[in-house]
């Protein structure tokens, strides 16, 4: 077991390591991100990662150094999933990789989580931001499905929802790999029964989720890595020339999280 100061102090290497080109003169990014302050804050989700969900990587390699797009399945009723993901490739990647997650609007409203989101990297989901990242080599983390992913009940677990256009029209336009990731066992920390829209809307989100249990369980979390995935048309092509794509990458996804269903010996281990 990893303690917080240790996952701190190797936290602080692979951040200091890596190249962060748009800082200004008080260590921000355009978007509030402060590479300095980022191992003080997700050391604790380092914590999780490692000890309490126990994270284990199935093809790793298969993971570029970058910049990448990186496209998951979208799980759970929290989005632990993307926490889960960022700190696989920022603590087990031999060359550690940041990633800018895209977030949904709402959240940056949420109090203190906002700033806390933005301090460490993670960015509102426009086509804007990405748009800017991608133009300075950063590294994505996109969910196709959005929010219709984590608001399922436990009955749809692990039902890849439908994908937009808008993240493969950005990596056509900017050439970049997408690498396919499914997350397997997040559906299991955050069982739901379900959603109370109203009650979602009062707090000012899509939904309210029932869960079933008031902390997440610590099923054990698997990562599968599918190769790099390119494609060549242009960003501005037709729906009906983009859309196979798009297919191509939702199923592919479908597929690595059959497998991850497939092989896990168990939901706790």
């Amino acid at each position: 077991m990893k303690s917080v100061r240790s996952l701190r102090r190797i936290l602080r290497e692979r951040v200091t390591s890596l190249h962060q080109p748009d800082l200004n003169e008080f260590g921000h990014d355009p978007f509030g991100f402060e590479p300095s302050y980022l191992p003080d804050a997700a050391c604790y989700l380092a914590f999780l990662y490692k000890n309490y969900f126990r994270a284990t990587n199935h093809g790793l390699e298969n993971v570029p150094d970058g910049p990448v797009m990186v496209v998951s399945n979208h799980t759970g009723q929290v989005p632990v999933d993307a926490g889960m993901i960022f700190m696989s490739l920022l603590l087990d990647k031999p060359n550690p990789l940041l990633l800018r997650a895209m977030v949904d609007h709402f959240v940056g409203g949420i109090p203190f989580v906002g700033n806390l989101l933005d301090r460490c990297g993670q960015v509102a989901g426009t086509p804007e931001n990405a748009d800017y990242l991608l133009s300075h080599g950063q590294s994505l983390l996109i969910f196709p499905e959005g929010t219709r992913g984590i608001n399922k009940p436990f009955s749809q677990a692990y039902e890849v929802q439908e994908f937009g256009q808008g993240f493969l029209r950005l990596a056509l336009a900017h050439n970049i790999p997408i690498v396919p990731v499914a997350v397997v066992g997040c559906e299991e920390m955050l069982p739901s029964a379900g959603n109370i829209k109203w009650l979602g809307r009062l707090f000012g989100l899509p939904q309210m989720p029932m869960l079933m249990t008031p902390v997440p369980l610590p099923a054990r979390l698997h990562l599968h890595w599918g190769e790099p995935m390119h494609f060549d048309a242009r960003p501005d092509d037709d729906d009906e020339i983009v859309q196979p794509m798009v297919e191509s990458v939702r199923e592919r996804i479908i597929q690595l999280v059959e497998r991850g269903l497939a092989t896990r010996s168990g939901i706790f281990n």
